[in-house]
């Protein structure tokens, strides 16, 4: 062999790895590590796939409690506009009090207002020398024949006061009420 052909082997065998002689114990103790490193890489494996679905299961819980959190939200809207309509449902129910009392007043001021144009009418008649009835008909049919001729007894009393004769003799009206 020439020099170059030793350096080529001896480059060969460069390249190639070099054995020992490895004591039993050692390699024991090799094979009990990588024994060891498989039951830990299996449970780092193991681990990581709980903490990825506890992760998962983070991700869900919040997505929940953020579902929650607007469903709150819509509850207490949803709250406060059933207190807005159970205090405007309140507020109607005094203004139809209010109502129904001012159609009750509205209705007695009517009757009182009525029984005062009676007695007017009553106060002029006799003032004239003509009498009207002293008793009120509780008839519908008769009511409304009274008005019609309160009516026109109150059209001709107010024709009456249109005449020149009636506005020539005011003041000597007003002459007499003040002596008497």
């Amino acid at each position: 062999m020439s020099a170059e052909e030793d350096r080529a082997v001896s480059r060969e065998d460069e390249d190639a790895p070099v054995e020992y002689a490895v004591p039993a114990s050692v390699r024991a103790e090799l094979l009990q590590l990588r024994a060891e490193r498989s039951v830990l890489m299996a449970e780092r494996e193991r681990l990581l796939g709980r903490l990825r679905g506890a992760d998962a299961e983070l991700r869900e819980a919040l997505r929940v409690q953020e579902r929650l959190v607007e469903d709150a939200r819509a509850n207490d809207e949803l709250r406060r506009q059933v207190d807005e309509a159970s205090e405007a449902r309140v507020e109607l129910d005094a203004l139809r009090r209010d109502r129904d009392l001012a159609r009750q007043e509205l209705e007695r001021t009517r009757l009182e207002r009525d029984q005062l144009r009676m007695d007017l009418l009553q106060a002029e008649l006799t003032l004239h020398g003509a009498d009207l009835p002293e008793l009120v008909p509780t008839d519908d049919r008769d009511a409304e024949q009274l008005r019609r001729q309160v009516a026109e007894l109150a059209q001709e009393l107010e024709a009456h006061r249109q005449t020149i004769s009636w506005r020539v003799t005011a003041p000597l009206r007003t002459v007499r009420r003040k002596t008497r």
